[in-house]
């Protein structure tokens, strides 16, 4: 009996230290969270999808999210969108998802959207990268927008 009384207390405490860990993972506590610039918005957001094969949250693994992106300034071609998280113990970032474009107008009525994607609980960064050309132009520019842990 004694055995008992004394592992439970270990394991609460266990359970305890284990949850304060998990609440380091980079989390949005307001969503939506938008960032813009001259060109891009970039508008991070829950899931909004009912789609049955859809990618479910897994606790203590992932989450999973939707970003939309709107060109608000010039059109864009040849546009390219990546999506980076940190690595534990490593300089190195992760790629998420990737998508291309042929053209993305500041008049489009739908942004780019990606609907659905996981992000690991241990991620803290989470960055948004986009390479364009303005039309009529070879030259590239690109953009990156960084989502931290609030």
């Amino acid at each position: 009996m004694k055995k008992y009384l004394f592992l439970f207390p270990l394991a609460v405490l266990l359970f305890v230290l284990n949850s304060n860990i998990q609440a380091n993972a980079l989390t949005f506590n307001q969503l939506p969270n938008t960032q813009k610039s001259d060109q891009w918005t970039v508008e991070m957001d829950k899931v909004k999808s009912n789609n049955p094969h859809a990618i479910k949250a897994k606790k203590g693994v992932y989450q999973t999210y939707s970003v939309a992106i709107k060109s608000i300034k010039n059109d864009a071609s040849d546009v390219r969108i990546e999506l980076f998280r940190d690595e534990e113990n490593s300089t190195s970032k992760y790629g998420i998802v990737h998508s291309e474009r042929a053209t993305l107008n500041r008049d489009d009525k739908e942004p780019f959207y990606f609907a659905n994607f996981p992000l690991s609980e241990k991620a803290k960064k989470l960055e948004v990268v986009i390479t364009w050309k303005e039309k009529g132009s070879d030259r590239n520019y690109q953009e990156r927008f960084t989502f931290s842990q609030d």
